[in-house]
This record gives C-alpha cells, sequence and structure tokens, in this order.
C-alpha cells in the first residue's frame, strides 16, 4: 500500500509519515482566527493542493512558507498531543483503528492518530527547512 512521505535536507520523515497530509491541511486553519483563515488557505494551502494537482505525485515547501506554517502546525501539533497525553504516535494510530474508522481512510487523512504522525514529521521538516533554506517535499506513491 502506497502512502505520503515527508523529506528536507538530510531528513527524511518516517515511513509513510505524509499520507494524512490532506487531513492535516485541511485541519490547520482550525487554529487560526476567522480573519486570518482566508488569507492562510489562499496563501499557503491553495498553492500547495495546485502543485499536487499539477504533479499527480508531490508539493513543496519554500522556506519562506515554512515560516509562516510552522507556528500554526505547532499549535495543532499541541493539541493533538494533549488529546492523546504524549502517546507514542503508534498508539494514537491504533486508536484510530480502535475506534471503527477504515484503516485506508484514517490514514488518508481521516484518523487523528495519523494526523498527529504526519505532523510530528512535518514540524521537523518544517524547522530544517527555515534552518537550511530547503524546501520541504511531500511526496506519494
Amino acid at each position: 500500500m502506497g502512502g505520503g512521505y515527508i523529506q528536507c535536507d538530510d531528513f527524511c520523515g518516517d515511513d509513510k509519515s505524509g499520507s494524512a497530509m490532506s487531513g492535516v491541511l485541511e485541519e490547520l486553519p482550525s487554529q487560526l482566527s476567522d480573519s486570518e483563515r482566508e488569507t492562510f488557505v489562499n496563501e499557503l494551502i491553495a498553492p500547495l493542493q495546485r502543485q499536487l494537482d499539477e504533479t499527480g505525485e508531490y508539493f513543496l515547501i519554500p522556506p519562506a512558507s515554512s515560516k509562516r506554517l510552522l507556528p500554526v502546525v505547532d499549535s495543532l501539533y499541541d493539541n493533538y498531543r494533549q488529546r492523546f497525553g504524549d502517546a507514542d504516535v503508534w498508539d494514537a494510530i491504533e486508536l484510530d483503528d480502535e475506534s471503527g474508522l477504515d484503516p485506508i481512510e484514517a490514514k488518508w487523512g481521516k484518523g487523528a492518530g495519523w494526523r498527529y504522525y504526519c505532523l510530528t514529521d512535518l514540524r521537523v521538516a518544517l524547522r530544517r527547512s527555515i534552518d537550511s533554506d530547503s524546501d520541504v517535499c511531500v511526496s506519494f506513491d
């Protein structure tokens, strides 16, 4: 079964950690005020979706976008960490399974455990992007 992958500079995320990226990108605006959401979606989320639509396989997050995304990603990550009580991401993914959620749908963005897994590596990649002035690559197979 395919998945999504997160890379930046010499950082390679864990196996299939980018699989739930669509769910993460959909949820990120919820961390912002009403007045910030539209700009965030139009300037950051929509361009990533356009890239993916064009390539069908990947999108790149440039360092300038990483700087704007990181605080929002950190906020959502903290919400998940509180929700799961600092559980290991694999324990969180197991809770998706126990909830009766279809495992394939969970992996591709519907599962909170899979989103937590994705956010864990996305945070590292965004920081690496800022530090190294490199693009984050999120690819799918």
